[in-house]
């Protein structure tokens, strides 16, 4: 690998880690700051926190609209400059808010506030990410470089379960709740002011495609007038994908803690999080696996076997969690739960970015994403918390359909044909 390639991979990869772990402290410290911001006595404290971690993919589409333009229009790497500045002063603020103790309400209003800023901020971010990594490859190794997006993705989630290990080994329950989860924002707020100041230097060619048709309006009116086609197949394909990956990686690993710590306790609730610290450093590293692996077999059999096996493996792994409180048993679900998102997580963002020309790239990836995203992705931890009892059936029917349309547009997809992405090295055609 020539070091412009790894130079190009560090430039997408660090900032986009930082950003998913400002994200994921969220998700993963939720349960444990939800009574600081509304009613410690009301049981609807966790869908309150849960239903603000789905407003942040509610305004998702706009910040794919905004930071798409700017990536086609200025370049790729400036907008994950401003996305992830805008993440890590949403994670200072939180660390900063007064709670509810103090100031009442408004600690609730300042919380949706950072919560709809880091969700434009995200909204913006995945699109450039993805798009910027997917150019900076070569062909046939295109698979191998994008995969570092969703490496990093998960390795956000990583950085976030090793805070909050941390933080259980140090400290208890109420610790945690009171003034641990302060301490998680603010390092991951100066995380991601320190991977921009780490990647200053690191510049990333933009493809010359892009920069010979900036003449070309990045519309949303010229996405859907033009390429709405692609546009619905990004949409069908998130839609399962998106939904999976929130409740392999959210969902299930809360309700692995909550049954663990209903068992033993404290020590119950530290091997469920070390258990799924492992298994998530195991999807991590997955990642680059499957990424160069859909350069030798293409993307579309990789996304084939995520909607058919997933389609057995989302109801499985819900089971497991709640019932069962072996550690091997739940690492070795979730591993081969893993092994099945790593179908769609390491080839998604660049079976996305092989479906748009150049000058509209970013734009059609984030908004596409966006859109199915903040409909069915980030409200699956809400849906199952608000409709799941002592039954889990209703959610596993639902997730079961979703990875059903995502299944439909994997075998719609076209396969083994050169692809817009490849143009991105040749004359521009007018």
């Amino acid at each position: 690998m020539k070091h412009s390639h790894v130079r190009a991979i560090l430039a997408g990869s660090v900032p986009n880690l930082a950003q998913w772990f400002n994200l994921y402290l969220y998700a993963t410290f939720a349960p444990y700051f939800r009574t600081e911001f509304f009613d410690a006595d009301s049981p609807n404290s966790l869908i309150y926190v849960y239903g603000l971690f789905a407003l942040t993919f509610v305004v998702r589409p706009f910040g794919s609209w905004l930071f798409g333009r700017l990536a086609d229009s200025k370049g790729r790497q400036l907008a994950l400059i401003v996305a992830v500045t805008t993440m890590s002063a949403g994670s200072i603020a939180l660390a900063l808010t007064p709670t509810a103790h103090a100031i009442g309400p408004w600690a609730a209003v300042i919380l949706t506030g950072v919560s709809i800023l880091q969700g434009i901020a995200t909204g913006g971010e995945y699109g450039a990410a993805t798009v910027l990594l997917s150019e900076a490859g070569t062909r046939g190794h295109r698979g191998f470089f994008a995969s570092f997006q969703s490496a990093t993705i998960v390795g956000g989630l990583v950085l976030a379960q090793a805070c909050l290990i941390a933080l259980v080994i140090s400290s208890d329950r109420a610790a945690i709740s009171e003034w641990g989860w302060r301490v998680a924002f603010a390092a991951g707020g100066a995380a991601g002011l320190a991977s921009l100041w780490w990647a200053r230097g690191l510049t990333h060619a933009e493809p010359a495609a892009r920069a010979r048709q900036a003449d070309r309006a990045s519309t949303l009116a010229a996405l859907f007038r033009q390429h709405w086609r692609p546009l619905v197949w990004v949409f069908l394909l998130t839609a399962g994908g998106s939904a999976a990956f929130y409740t392999y990686t959210v969902t299930a690993p809360l309700i692995i803690r909550e049954t663990f710590f209903a068992k033993d306790g404290a020590k119950g609730e530290l091997t469920a999080t070390a258990v799924v610290l492992a298994a998530f450093i195991v999807l991590m590293l997955l990642q680059p696996v499957g990424g160069a692996l859909s350069d030798r077999i293409g993307r579309k059999p990789l996304l084939i076997a995520f909607g058919a096996l997933g389609m057995v493996s989302t109801g499985v792994l819900l089971l497991v969690a709640r019932s069962v409180t072996s550690a091997v048993a739940i690492f070795g679900t979730l591993a081969i739960a893993f092994v099945v998102l790593t179908c769609y997580l390491s080839v998604s963002g660049i079976a996305k970015a092989e479906v748009f020309p150049a000058h509209i790239r970013s734009l059609g990836v984030g908004f596409g994403y966006a859109v199915a995203n903040s409909i069915f992705g980030g409200t699956a931890p809400l849906v199952y918390h608000a409709t799941t009892a002592d039954d889990s059936a209703g959610f596993i029917v639902y997730m079961t359909a979703l990875v059903a349309v995502s299944l439909c547009a994997a075998i719609w997809m076209r396969g083994g044909v050169a692809t817009p992405l490849d143009a991105s090295d040749k004359p521009a055609e007018h």
